[in-house]
């Protein structure tokens, strides 16, 4: 195609010279002098004779040219036919290049959203694993894994092979060791905040035991602390026995919560934290009930000495004892004679009325005493309401601590004053049954005496 565009230039340019010629030829005539019409027509038909030979000699060159350009498209044409067959192939693989690159871009970006979503469910996952390891007790034994965690789950990178690797690692080293039972030495941190080295039996993430006491885990700190406040002696006795003897099946308390449990110890009130919380009114309420047991024991101990007496009287009524009421009242009555009923019974009731007291005493006592607790507890009650609501007039109910005290000291109260009442009400109830019931018996007695004496008077008559 070139070479045509070089030659239909050629062409052009050539016919251009041609007119220049021609315009010089015309100009150069006007030299020539020309005197009449027979010269002038001489002149015009010897330039049509010369502008024919030019125009034929152009013809020819023309048909040249033609005939040269043809040969040149022809040539040309063969040319590109020839590229053509030459290039075929080329396109061929050029598309089939095109339909691979495609093919393989639709792989990368495959591969790299599988990349992303693999990334992102690692380090969602070593976040979520990382809480867990935190908060289990396995790290006290293995401090060095929560900042390998740590640095798997920051990394803003794809995870590599030996990261995945790596965290498999921690999670079935987590899974293995929640089901041993292993000791290790550790840091113990003491109450006072000392700490000393101690030799721990842990017992799968549950619980942790060393010297006789159970160990709490701070997840913050990666710590093992002591209970200030241990479980009841027969926990820790067990606890002891299971340390003493590996490999022996035997009994040992979880904690299931993993240390919650055994942390909330710490904060649940004493008995003598919740006697403080009653406040004056509970030291009141505890010292009646104390009063009220006292006397209640010491009445019970008096009426079954006295009632085990009478039983014993009861055997040899003709050897009256003065030990016992019923060796009294009949005393009372010896030396009188028989026949003399009025005298008789006189006796008989004064007798019995002198012993009614010493039966009788104290059970009005315990009776006040059971009878004001609970009025005691109610008044508690009362009064740590008054305190609460004073709380929330002055501070608001923003703060549930500052209405804690007068909340606890209305429900101590009223729990102590219940459960003091309960047990001198049951006390008082036998106290007076015993006393009731040994009072029939010596009225029984006196009322036989009097039958008696009516029998021997009917007899004499």
């Amino acid at each position: 195609m070139k070479a045509v565009v070089r030659t239909v230039l050629a062409a052009c340019v050539w016919v251009s010279l041609s007119q220049a010629v021609v315009v010089s030829a015309q100009e150069a005539l006007p030299e020539q002098q020309i005197t009449d019409l027979n010269q002038l027509l001489e002149s015009v038909r010897e330039a049509q004779r010369q502008q024919q030979a030019r125009n034929a000699q152009r013809e020819q060159r023309f048909l040249r040219d033609k005939q040269q350009q043809q040969e040149l498209l022809t040539q040309s044409r063969r040319e590109f036919e020839r590229n053509k067959q030459q290039n075929q192939p080329l396109l061929a693989v050029t598309e089939s290049n095109a339909a691979q690159i495609e093919s393989l871009q639709t792989q990368l970006e495959e591969a790299v959203q599988e990349m992303g979503d693999l990334a992102s469910t690692f380090r969602e996952f070593s976040g979520d694993f990382s809480a867990v390891l935190q908060d289990s007790m396995i790290s006290a034994q293995f401090p060095q894994r929560r900042e390998q965690l740590q640095e798997l789950a920051s990394a803003t990178t794809h995870p590599s092979i030996d990261e995945i690797q790596a965290l498999w690692v921690l999670l079935q080293e987590e899974m293995t060791e929640a089901a041993q039972i292993t000791t290790f030495e550790t840091p113990v941190v003491q109450p006072n905040g000392s700490a000393t080295v101690r030799n721990v039996l842990r017992i799968g993430p549950f619980s942790a035991f060393s010297d006789g006491e159970f160990l709490r885990f701070v997840p913050e700190t990666g710590e093992l602390l002591v209970l200030s406040r241990q479980p009841a002696a027969r926990y820790r006795e067990a606890a002891n026995e299971f340390a003493q003897q590996p490999g022996v099946v035997s009994s040992i308390t979880l904690d299931p919560s993993r240390g919650s449990l055994l942390g909330m110890l710490s904060y649940t009130p004493s008995l003598r934290e919740r006697i403080d919380q009653g406040g004056m009114i509970g030291l009141i309420i505890i010292g009646l009930g104390t009063l009220g047991m006292l006397m209640a024991c010491w009445r019970g101990v008096y009426l079954g000495a006295v009632y085990f007496r009478i039983r014993s009287q009861l055997k040899n009524l003709q050897a009256p004892k003065a030990s016992n009421p019923l060796g009294r009242v009949l005393k009372s009555v010896e030396g009188i004679d028989l026949h003399d009923d009025e005298l008789l019974q006189l006796k008989l009731d004064e007798a019995v009325l002198a012993e009614m007291p010493a039966l009788e005493r104290g059970n009005g006592v315990i009776k006040l005493l059971a009878a004001t607790s609970p009025l005691l507890g109610l008044l508690g009650t009362v009064t740590g309401m008054i305190l609460t609501f004073q709380a929330i007039s002055l501070f608001g109910t923003g703060d549930p601590k500052l209405m804690a005290g007068g909340i606890s000291q209305a429900l101590v109260t009223t729990v102590l004053g219940l459960v003091v009442a309960i047990p001198l009400l049951f006390s008082h109830s036998i106290i007076a049954y015993l006393s009731r019931s040994m009072i029939q018996r010596l009225d029984e007695q006196c009322a036989g005496v009097l039958a008696r004496s009516a029998e021997e008077q009917e007899r004499a008559r």
